[in-house]
């Protein structure tokens, strides 16, 4: 309730400066309908457009709104002639990605990139020359902020800055314990000037100018403690901008699409977080994809759960696939495995139960995984298993058959887990091994 009305306030407060200066109140018009036909406003006469989209598949707003469509028809018609004539609420103009009521994923997303462009390109109609755009997205997901980006480019506008706003309260019941974007992404666009703009080349362009940029918001972003999730995502803001600046992107014959830009952010960023985490002793390159994940999840939260979707989406960034694989198999650079929790034989660095993912423990994982081990990830767990059993002795003559005795990476990685995992127990062990080693 307090926050109900604090919001009232705060539109009120908006309004008091026309009433002191006795200016009508009918400044202010409200309409309903479509916003892919703004009837009524005059070309370019609009000195700001701002607006709080739909998040793509998030919420199915209409379908939602039913509920309370049919009480307001009833209390609230008589005054608002015209606003509550149709049975239900309007279902067709709806800007959101539906795949039930758009036949598949692929139909929803060309039927929200089709809304979402008719609506810029009008609002763009619309905006004084030197106006401003102003939109609020909150996502995970890449296909929705590339579906997003493309409509505004198609639309004439390049997007001019992009920072992160908390949105989500930490102590939210969806949020708290869990890595879900607690961020929105506050994106700003102009017009886009583009009579004189030819394509831009990838590779020898575009690409360095992204990766500067993204370095440069992740300093920025520091300040607001966001977690790695938030960091990727607002990465992709930056990133976006970068690529929405130098539209069109071509990389030799192929025109570039905006995911190309996204999995580059991707990739800075996880260099920067494995980087961070390990004291600047690991980077990215001296991880297989299982031991990156790993990593980056022991940065999400600990040793405690995360969402399936937040490593479903880190994993499609940084281009490995997320699959079950309950028994021994055998790792490549595109995959990361998880096994069910009960399973007998835990090859799988990941822990999967509901939708959540953890990292399995070391005492957890196979016993044939850790003494043929195929990553570095699994070198680690095995180095603490044998170290509990034999001491420093066993764990020297087990890196030293797998000839990783002297190896700098796994010494990184071990002192990520000490920095990294919640329990002071494994956080002791951890600095006992590396000062014995």
């Amino acid at each position: 309730m307090s926050q109900v009305l604090d919001a009232y306030q705060g539109i009120a407060e908006l309004l008091q400066e026309r009433h002191r200066q006795g200016l009508a109140s009918d400044a202010l018009i409200q309409t309903l309908g479509p916003a892919t036909a703004l009837d009524g406003i005059a070309p370019q006469s609009v000195d700001a457009v701002v607006m709080d989209p739909p998040y793509y598949d998030n919420v199915q707003y209409s379908e939602l709104s039913d509920f309370y469509y049919v009480w307001q028809k009833r209390t609230l018609s008589d005054l608002y002639p015209g606003w509550f004539d149709d049975e239900v609420t309007d279902k067709q103009n709806e800007a959101v990605a539906n795949p039930a009521r758009d036949g598949s994923a692929k139909g929803a997303k060309a039927r929200y990139e089709e809304l979402m462009q008719g609506i810029f390109a009008e609002s763009r109609r619309v905006l004084k020359p030197e106006g401003i755009m102003t939109l609020m997205f909150t996502h995970k997901s890449a296909d929705a902020w590339e579906t997003l980006t493309n409509a505004l480019i198609e639309a004439g506008w390049d997007i001019s800055a992009c920072m992160p706003v908390e949105s989500e309260g930490g102590y939210s019941t969806h949020q708290m314990n869990m890595a879900s974007a607690a961020s929105t992404i506050f994106i700003a666009c102009r017009p886009a000037d583009r009579s004189n703009r030819s394509p831009s080349g990838w590779a020898y362009e575009v690409r360095s100018k992204l990766e500067s940029a993204v370095r440069e918001c992740l300093a920025e972003f520091e300040v607001l403690k966001l977690n790695p999730v938030d960091r990727m995502i607002a990465s992709w803001g930056r990133a976006l901008r970068v690529y929405s600046e130098h539209w069109p992107v071509q990389d030799g014959d192929e025109e570039v699409p905006p995911t190309r830009a996204m999995q580059e952010a991707a990739r800075v960023v996880a260099e920067e977080e494995v980087s961070r985490l390990s004291g600047g002793l690991v980077t990215v390159d001296d991880l297989d994809a299982e031991s990156r994940l790993a990593v980056i999840a022991l940065g999400i939260n600990g040793l405690g759960e995360f969402a399936f979707d937040d490593a479903l989406q880190m994993s499609r960034s940084l281009n490995f696939h997320l699959q079950q694989r309950n028994g021994n198999y055998r790792v490549s650079d595109d995959l990361v495995a998880y096994a069910s929790a009960g399973d007998s034989e835990r090859a799988a660095p990941l822990a999967i139960r509901g939708n959540k993912l953890r990292l399995f423990k070391p005492e957890e994982r196979a016993a044939q995984r850790l003494e043929h081990p195929q990553t570095l990830w699994d070198l680690l767990c095995g180095l603490i298993v044998l170290y509990r059993d034999g001491g420093i002795v066993a764990a020297r003559n087990y890196l030293s058959t797998h000839g990783k005795r002297d190896n700098a990476a796994l010494r990184g990685l071990l002192k990520v887990w000490a920095n990294e995992c919640d329990e002071d127990d494994l956080r002791r062990e951890a600095l006992l091994i590396d000062y014995e080693l």
